[in-house]
């Protein structure tokens, strides 16, 4: 349950939603795909500092991977109403010779009536990847 201590960051691609603890709240209790998100600011940027991250996740469509020990700082610094700063240090000494950074602007969506939609895969991927799984019923 979110409470004051905690950001929320509500995500379109899979229905992701991703829990940023403010209160300092220590290690990860388990590995995990979204890993563990602890925050502070630092003057008007929210530092997000990640770890608990599994190694079942890409960064990006080719299949560049990382290993059970990536650590990520993410700086999220407003430009204006609308453009955020995003910037994240990378690192993982089982996969990278050493740390590298990304940076670039986050738009916030501005049309009327602009709206965060639910984005589905491939159409019956749950199907494939997890039918097995479901309950059969008798007859």
């Amino acid at each position: 349950m979110p409470s004051e201590k905690t950001i929320l960051i509500s995500y379109e691609y899979d229905g992701a939603v991703r829990t940023i603890y403010m209160d300092n709240s220590g290690e990860a209790p388990v590995d995990s795909w979204m890993g563990w998100s602890s925050g502070r600011w630092e003057g008007n940027t929210l530092v997000v500092d990640v770890t608990g991250l599994n190694d079942s996740t890409w960064f990006d469509r080719a299949g560049n991977f990382h290993s059970d020990m990536l650590h990520v700082v993410e700086r999220h610094t407003p430009v204006s109403t609308t453009i955020l700063n995003y910037e994240a240090t990378i690192e993982d000494p089982k996969t990278f010779s050493r740390p590298w950074k990304i940076s670039m602007p986050l738009y916030k969506r501005v049309e009327k009536n602009a709206q965060l939609l639910e984005f589905k895969c491939v159409e019956f991927v749950e199907e494939l990847m997890y039918g097995n799984l479901r309950k059969t019923q008798a007859k």
